[in-house]
């Protein structure tokens, strides 16, 4: 209550996550810094992330939401400088396991780069749950154009290169992971 700027309450919960302090919690600086203003996009985005790491899936919806709802102008903007809320909404969605919305909301995160690799490697999951190998195949490319280097992804790759029988393709991927 003493800090004078929302800017101050964010940085320092920040600060607290990041060092992993042992007696203080970010939670009051963010809800502080809520009160002050509930539609602040960096402290939703951030509280929805810690909410979300905590396993409380539902609960942190909400915060990617209204951080969405304010980056975009309510409609106005259709693509926002930062996609990071779209992507931890992707997120929550996905492990409440709403695939469809889910899709949208990675979808959305791929606008800017910095949420694209792991975006469409989350696409191409929901895709190959959805019987679609083609297009998982085609999401994962997409994200291994980010990230070659994604282990995760090229395991993705290989799998779905031997659900479409393109067998030697997906040795060839598994070999070349493991050296």
């Amino acid at each position: 209550e003493e800090m004078l700027t929302n800017e101050e309450l964010y940085l320092t919960a920040q600060h607290i996550e990041q060092y992993r302090h042992a007696t203080w919690l970010p939670d009051p600086y963010y809800l502080e810094g809520l009160k002050r203003d509930r539609n602040d996009i960096r402290i939703n985005n951030a509280y929805g992330l810690l909410l979300l790491r905590r396993g409380c899936f539902k609960e942190s919806e909400p915060y990617f939401r209204t951080a969405i709802r304010r980056l975009t102008g309510n409609g106005m903007f259709n693509n926002p400088y930062d996609g990071e809320a779209f992507y931890n909404l992707g997120l929550s969605l996905f492990y409440q396991e709403r695939y469809d919305e889910a899709f949208d909301a990675f979808y959305k995160a791929t606008w800017t780069n910095e949420q694209q690799e792991m975006s469409f490697y989350y696409l191409a999951l929901i895709a190959l749950r959805r019987g679609d190998t083609e297009e998982a195949l085609e999401l994962a490319e997409k994200g291994l154009v980010k990230n070659l280097h994604n282990v995760k992804a090229r395991g993705l790759k290989a799998v779905m290169l031997e659900k479409l029988g393109r067998i030697d393709e997906a040795l060839a991927w598994i070999e070349d992971n493991i050296y």
